[in-house]
């Protein structure tokens, strides 16, 4: 039996939530849902359920390289990539 309810009231930018409901909404999971995934991971977990990673300078400049279109290779295939590696 679940106890009594309670209200909570957040401030989020405006485009922030726009583009978590689109996400959502793909997920058919409602906003209010997804809160309360969140905050039961919280309960259950004793913890903020979240990884927090920190990017050396080098992996830094590969994404962004990778971001901007460096440096990738393009393979017809998942066979022919393997191929390719194992040369």
């Amino acid at each position: 039996m679940a106890g009594k309810t309670t209200t909570i009231q957040i401030r989020v930018d405006e485009d922030l939530k726009k583009r978590v409901s689109k996400i959502l909404s793909r997920m058919q999971i409602s906003m209010s849902g997804a809160i309360k995934m969140f905050l039961g991971q919280i309960d259950n977990q004793g913890r903020i359920p979240l990884e927090y990673l920190e990017f050396n300078e080098e992996t830094k400049r590969i994404m962004d390289e990778v971001d901007a279109g460096i440096g990738l290779h393009e393979a017809k295939s998942v066979e022919e990539l393997f191929e390719e590696l194992e040369r």
